[in-house]
């Protein structure tokens, strides 16, 4: 497994790579549904099937975004982490000091 971060102007993105069987395309859209599991061959691993659809509303609550595809370069799938860049003056600080 190999996981990438860069930070640019506007956005911070981390990219997870994995070296597994990748994605079947059909279900690329559909893997961060809730109680989705991939069936690949004759393999099954046990699971709930709510990972990445759990990872999605984390990542979406801290106003992010998470998309999934295979990898170019190998077989084995890549996910991709973007979250807007904020200065700190733009984050609201809540709560009181005693």
């Amino acid at each position: 497994m190999t996981i990438d971060a860069s930070c640019a102007h506007d956005a911070i993105t981390v990219s997870v790579l994995d070296e597994g069987p990748g994605i079947p395309l059909a279900e690329i859209d559909r893997i961060f549904e809730k109680f989705r599991r991939l069936r690949l061959g004759d393999r099954q691993r046990a699971g709930t099937g709510l990972g990445l659809a759990v990872c999605r509303g984390f990542i979406e609550a801290l106003g992010g975004s998470i998309r999934a595809a295979n990898r170019p370069d190998r077989s084995g799938a890549v996910f991709t982490i973007i979250f807007p860049r904020t200065d700190a003056a733009d984050v609201p600080v809540t709560g009181s000091a005693a």
